[in-house]
């Protein structure tokens, strides 16, 4: 290959960096959107495989995976919608019986009028923020309904076209010189590979807290009174678990904080303390980081600091982007002298 060739492919590729990271930043604000779509359609391809070898028809197989998506957030969507008012109504009862509750404990231990008062006006506050939370979200339907259907049609059209538009890539990797083939293609297996590691360890760290929780609220009941409907708070803390690490405070907690001021505090104190260790602590410092560790062949450290720095810094989009930079940062360096020798 010609000198003057090669310079001119560069340069190309430049210029296509270039335009990529200028339509980053034109795409920032669906950026959470767009990733969350990549990340279900790579995930949707290996669910379409395993259905098409059982059904062996690939139209069919296609049309149920999708379905499965499309009706699953329509009735989430149709849920939340049809019992919003049901929602703030349940707030409400909720922080009157917790005022009520507090106002018992304040009297049974003769505290100062000033403390009630505080205490009461905490609550409000509490109540109040809650009720505005739920209402800017309704509010921001149509920015959420705008991120859906960006979610959705990306989610279609890279699930349809994804492996066309990975013979693509390939082609223009294919025509570059030899030592940026090299790093390129090192770079997209890297990538594959995180990807499938990252996702995996979500969905096991997941499977392990539903279970945990369900177990633990088990043995909770028992050791005080029933708590109802433990399969489906299992399944909801399952599902947080896929979430930043705050997600699954915000489901446990008031609920505990619920029995810890409605007469049953040795359930309340067990269900928070329950939270913060098994829920909260143990999968961040030991389960994501040994299945993650196990799943993509890495230190178990980048991976502990990939899944916590990543949503803290990033938001939901670096529950996938914190490991997936982290690692590819951690192997081009060390590679780095392989990647670059003709």
């Amino acid at each position: 290959m010609s000198p003057d060739n090669t310079r001119f492919k560069r340069e190309i590729l430049g210029a296509a960096v270039l335009l990529a990271l200028g339509s980053i930043f034109v795409l920032y604000p669906f950026l959470d959107a767009l990733i969350l779509a990549a990340a279900t359609a790579y995930l949707l391809r290996f669910a379409h495989r395993g259905l098409n070898q059982r059904l062996e028809n690939d139209f069919l197989s296609s049309i149920i995976v999708i379905s499965s998506v499309i009706g699953a957030i329509s009735l989430g969507l149709f849920f939340f919608i049809n019992n919003f008012h049901d929602i703030l109504i349940s707030l409400q009862v909720f922080a009157l019986d917790l005022q009520r509750n507090i106002n018992a404990v304040i009297d049974f231990l003769n505290l100062p009028e000033e403390f009630r008062a505080q205490v009461v006006e905490f609550t409000n506050t509490l109540l109040i923020g809650l009720e505005n939370y739920l209402r800017s979200t309704l509010a921001s339907i149509p920015r959420i309904m705008i991120d859906l259907g960006i979610y959705l049609v990306t989610l279609i059209y890279l699930y349809k076209d994804g492996d066309r538009i990975k013979e693509k890539i390939f082609d223009i990797i294919d025509n570059l010189p030899e030592n940026e083939e090299k790093i390129i293609r090192s770079l997209i297996r890297s990538i594959d590979s995180i990807f499938r590691g990252v996702f995996i360890t979500q969905l096991l760290v997941a499977a392990v807290i539903g279970v945990l929780t369900a177990l633990g609220f088990y043995v909770i009941a028992n050791i005080t009174s029933s708590i109802p409907l433990i399969p489906l708070w299992a399944v909801i803390i399952a599902v947080a678990a896929l979430l930043p690490i705050v997600a699954g405070f915000m489901l446990y907690a008031p609920l505990g904080a619920y029995y810890l001021f409605a007469g049953e505090p040795l359930k309340g104190s067990l269900i928070i303390g329950f939270g913060v260790v098994v829920i909260n602590i143990l999968p961040e410092i030991f389960f994501r980081p040994y299945i993650g560790a196990k799943k993509m062949n890495e230190h178990p450290l980048i991976i502990f600091i990939g899944f916590l720095a990543g949503p803290l810094t990033l938001g939901l989009k670096g529950i996938i982007l914190g490991p997936l930079l982290l690692i590819l940062t951690k192997e081009f360096i060390l590679n780095y002298t392989n990647l670059v020798s003709s």
